[in-house]
This record gives C-alpha cells, structure tokens and sequence, in this order.
C-alpha cells in the first residue's frame, strides 16, 4: 500500500514506524508543511498519517496554510474515508477537522511520561493498562468531535488516544519517539533548548538514557499501535 504523511519539517517524520512500513513492503510519500500542502494529491493514497509541529491548530490566520492542511484531512477521512493515523500537532488536526475543539492545555506535558487506556481499545491491544510515553504538547483536544471516543487518557489530559469511526485514530503523545528520532530533532533549531527550560539540565542530559531504559515498552507501543491500526484498516 501507499501512505500519505504530512510532516511539519523534514526532521519531524514518522520515526520508527518508517522501519516498520519498509519491512512490510509499502510505500512512503512525504507532504512537507506548508510548502508543499496545496499540492496535496490522494489519488493513489491508501492512507494518510499526519505527523507533529511546533504551531497550533487556532493559528489559521496567522498561518492560512494551517486551514488548507485541515481542509485535506477533512476530505481524506470524510468525504474519501481513507485510513487515517495522527500524532500530536495530526491529533489536534483530526479533531479540529471532524468538529471538535483544540485549546491551550491546563498542564503541557513535556518528556516521558505515562498515559492510562480507558478499557480495553482494540487499537491498544497488547499495551499494558499503564505505559510511558514521550509528550510534548501545549494544547489538547479540549472538545471531542462527535462519534469519537477516548482510548487513552492522563492526569494532565483527558484525550491522550482518539478514535472516530473505523477508519481515524490518532495519539496526542510522540508515538514515532525513538533515540534516532530524537537526534533528528535535536538538528531542529533550538529544539534542544526548549527541552531543556521545560524539563531541566539534568532531565535532558538524561533523556536519552531514559529512552535506551524504556526501549522495550516503547517499542512495544509502537508494534501495537501500528499492527493493530494495519488490521483495522485492511478489515
């Protein structure tokens, strides 16, 4: 099959799940925002993916181009019912596109930190009820559209996992996280210093410490959500 994903600059892309989309055969085309987003073509799409960014959903007039990217979503998943899977900045887009809400969040959430499932979501499956994740958020989905349910919450947010219908799920957290993903980011300006005002010296001289001791779970995470999401989407 051939997927779809939206990234939000070149370093921010699908991280560990590229290794898992070339294992199984499949093809990744790559939209980078906004320079490329007018020139959308799902024609021969199987689906979509739509990766983070630093800017926010409310931002349309200052960045119009936010408006057309939201616009593709809501014809890939509404109108061409195409599989959709969103992370972070795509999560608060899919939202945003079926009718619900995105606002500033109480609490950011910024490093690794855990998410709880809410029952037992086919798309977790595999998951433990309680697993750690890698955050970086300001905003959250703060109104749900409707016929969309929480699969996953935290104490600091309430929609952590979201799906609608059969077809659209998305993370709030950075579920492609992985060391290699991280360092791309790092080549991000001031992505490096942002991390460490928000979490501290010590935490991100540790982060990647952090995430070699968790690489089980997280890779875990990872295997689930994309081979569930894969079986859903083929029927």
């Amino acid at each position: 099959m051939r997927f779809l994903v939206i990234q939000h600059s070149e370093k921010e892309h699908a991280g560990a799940f590229r290794a898992m989309f070339e294992r199984d055969g499949h093809q990744l085309a790559t939209c980078i925002a906004p320079q490329e987003i007018n020139d959308v073509d799902l024609s021969d799409i199987d689906g979509l993916w739509v990766m983070g960014g630093p800017m926010q959903v409310w931002q349309t007039d200052e960045l119009p181009w936010l408006a057309s990217e939201i616009e593709v979503i809501r014809h890939a998943v509404l109108e061409r019912k195409l599989p959709y899977f969103g992370i972070c900045l795509g999560h608060q887009l899919l939202a945003s596109a079926l009718g619900g809400k995105v606002g500033p969040a109480a609490r950011s959430e910024i490093g690794l930190l855990h998410v709880d499932k809410v029952g037992n979501p086919e798309l977790l499956s595999g998951v433990s009820d309680r697993f750690p994740c890698f955050q970086w958020h300001s905003a959250e989905v703060s109104h749900l559209p409707q016929g969309a349910q929480i699969l996953a919450a935290s104490g600091r947010c309430d929609v952590q996992v979201m799906e609608w219908g059969t077809t659209a799920s998305s993370v709030q957290f950075h579920a492609e996280m992985d060391a290699a993903t991280l360092r791309d980011w790092y080549e991000i300006e001031e992505c490096e210093e942002v991390l460490r005002q928000h979490i501290g010296h010590d935490a991100a001289d540790r982060v990647f410490d952090d995430l070699a001791a968790l690489q089980t779970e997280l890779s875990a995470l990872q295997t689930s959500l994309y081979s569930n999401w894969m079986s859903r989407i083929r029927g």
